[in-house]
């Protein structure tokens, strides 16, 4: 463990000045320098002509018995190799294997779950390739690590040719204690990452080889599916896509209800307590269609209620829906709050169409939210939960939107967005939390001692995530505060035209951070160089203090570096006041800056810095009186 950290210092330590030696005026590794050299990526963040990513087509078929909560499948996965190199040992991720006793546990059940203490993991019954069956226990052929299967195969892929996988697996659906999928009671599931999963074979790292220990989530090609799911007759499913067979799987009343609800801006009940009924013990099949999507994921439950509704704007229909327990019945307020995200990311940010036109919200998790293409899983919130926590009245839309605005941000960044979000957490999870900065916040602001957030444990965002253990810290709050500062320093508009460029030239690719940052440079007009520097790759944190107020001057230290957007709000001796804020560009080259405060004769009775949802190591420095 003492190495490790010695050797994250001393990786930190060399960013500034290997940025200092490169053209590119930043950190950057072996791997990276490759693929801008072989031209697969550009300097100036644009899509090169040489640019390529593989994908895959899966038919899969699926049969879950909720009794035994055991799921089997069976899969076809054709993998296209669009690259200019051999492919000669693919690798396909089994992440339920996580769940087994002895495997490397990081998130937030790192102890495991007392209820599944026997987990098998996947088991593998069958893998051919190419129609020929491999003996997954010959260590010749078939290497199993932690959550991944790599194969050598007998006949290498040529570039520009593709190869079939048959896998026949199990598994069982994790209870108590599961990590974002699982058993949420007896009779209800939330379904995800629950396939053999082709691994990203990338430009710059070539396989991704990441073990999961769910302290990190996912990194997706971009594939077409056909998915069948079979369970009994009396369970509803909820997908990542509407199902093929409306009819087959729909009562009559369900598909009036159904057509009802795409017409209407005010919640219908799809499936109420009244339509719940016991199983005939037969069994029906769902069917599914998903182009070009990241991934695909399911739920179901025999007693959920279902709401739905339409929401349209100038940027597109919408069919959202919500699922949950009959006892939990102000969790029917996210339909709302579903409607004022849509709102944010239409009108503030990321002022882009939502990329997922029929979406779905299930009441699974116990704590938090956890997305999926074209769903979320997410905990119940309520306006009395709030109250009791903070003493502040919220109506049960308010108490949910934090939490939905959140996972609903996610289907842009990393599901539209590609990101590697084992490596770079923070270019999703960073996003998704400076959404929140365009609502209303929940809890009040003050300015709190937050010693953590300059803590040993801070060291640069660009320390890939899946590495730096916390890395959570540094994902979503350092992230949230980057993406504010940067907005903050360039304006909305010229934010947003830079981030529309990333996003049309990025989405449905992989972009890396620095297919971000050379794109806001080139599209701005602008070398931000020293702005990435300071937020990414730097060592410092995020704290700021007055150090002075005289002659209607403030004065103020950046002590940790960070060059943070902030406001001040300012008393005078007459006991007007005036809120005045402060560009981050200011911490371009010091950390001190003199604000002059424009107030003709008034004189300056008190000064509080304004951080948002206060970040800030130190707030003991944020609120200074002028001398008598």
């Amino acid at each position: 463990m003492r190495l490790r950290i010695v050797f994250l210092f001393m990786i930190a330590f060399s960013f500034a000045a290997v940025a200092q030696n490169n053209k590119y005026g930043l950190y950057m590794p072996i791997e990276f320098q490759k693929a801008y050299e072989t031209g697969t990526r550009k300097a100036d963040g644009s899509v090169s002509p040489t640019y390529w990513q593989n994908r895959s087509d899966y038919k899969i078929k699926a049969t879950i018995d909720p009794k035994t909560r055991m799921l089997h499948g069976q899969a076809t996965i054709t993998y296209y190799n669009n690259s200019p190199d051999t492919v000669r040992n693919p690798t396909f991720h089994t992440y339920h294997d996580y769940y087994k006793p002895g495997s490397k546990k990081a998130g937030f059940f790192a102890s495991g779950s007392p209820a599944d203490a026997n987990h098998e993991g996947v088991v593998i019954e069958k893998l051919a390739v190419n129609g020929e069956v491999v003996d997954i226990k010959n260590r010749e052929v078939v290497r199993h690590n932690g959550t991944n299967y790599t194969i050598r195969l007998s006949k290498p892929l040529a570039p520009k040719s593709s190869m079939q996988f048959e896998i026949n697996w199990k598994y069982k659906v994790p209870g108590e204690g599961f990590e974002r999928s699982g058993a949420i009671d007896s009779t209800s599931m939330f379904i995800a990452y629950w396939y053999p999963e082709m691994a990203v074979l990338d430009d710059v790292d070539l396989w991704d080889r990441v073990v999961y220990d769910a302290a990190t989530e996912f990194y997706h090609d971009y594939s077409d599916y056909e998915v069948e799911v079979t369970a009994p007759d009396n369970f509803t499913v909820w997908a990542s896509v509407a199902p093929n067979n409306e009819s087959e799987v729909y009562s009559q009343a369900v598909r009036e209800r159904l057509t009802k609800a795409k017409a209407s801006t005010e919640p219908v009940n799809i499936i109420g307590e009244s339509d719940f009924k016991k199983s005939s013990s037969k069994n029906i099949t769902w069917k599914y269609t998903a182009k070009n999507f990241p991934d695909f994921s399911f739920a179901l439950s025999d007693h959920f209620v279902w709401d739905a509704r339409s929401y349209k704007d100038k940027m597109g229909d919408y069919f959202i829906q919500v699922a949950y327990p009959a006892n939990h019945k102000e969790f029917g307020a996210v339909l709302k709050a579903m409607e004022e995200s849509l709102k944010v990311f239409h009108t503030e940010f990321p002022v882009y169409e939502f990329p997922y036109h029929y979406f779905t919200i299930f009441n699974g998790l116990q704590g938090g939210g956890m997305e999926f293409p074209g769903m979320a899983n997410d905990q119940e919130m309520s306006g009395a939960m709030i109250e009791q926590w903070t003493g502040k009245k919220v109506s049960d839309v308010d108490a949910q939107l934090g939490l939905t605005l959140h996972e609903m941000c996610h289907m842009y960044f990393p599901f539209m967005m590609g990101i590697n979000e084992k490596k770079y957490a923070w270019m999703d999870e960073g996003f998704a939390s400076f959404s929140e900065y365009f609502i209303e916040p929940l809890f009040p602001a003050g300015n709190w001692d937050q010693p953590y957030l300059g803590s040993q444990r801070v060291l640069p965002i660009m320390v890939p995530s899946h590495i730096l253990e916390g890395s959570g810290l540094n994902s979503y709050t350092v992230g949230s505060y980057s993406y504010h500062s940067l907005y903050k320093m360039l304006g909305k508009d010229v934010f947003t035209k830079c981030l529309h460029a990333y996003m049309n030239e990025w989405k449905f690719k992989h972009p890396t951070p620095y297919d971000f940052m050379f794109t806001f440079n080139r599209v701005s007009g602008q070398n931000l160089n020293w702005f990435w520097n300071k937020w990414y790759f730097d060592w410092g944190y995020m704290d700021m203090g007055i150090t002075g107020v005289k002659d209607n001057v403030v004065t103020l230290q950046n002590l940790g570096g960070r060059p943070i957007a902030f406001s001040m709000d300012i008393i005078f001796m007459d006991d007007s006041k005036v809120t005045e804020e402060v560009n981050p560009s200011v911490w371009k080259s010091a950390a001190t800056y003199a604000h002059k405060v424009n107030a003709g004769k008034k004189k300056i009775k008190s000064v509080t810095l304004v951080i948002p949802t206060n970040g800030d190591a130190n707030g003991q420095n944020n609120v200074r009186s002028a001398p008598k």
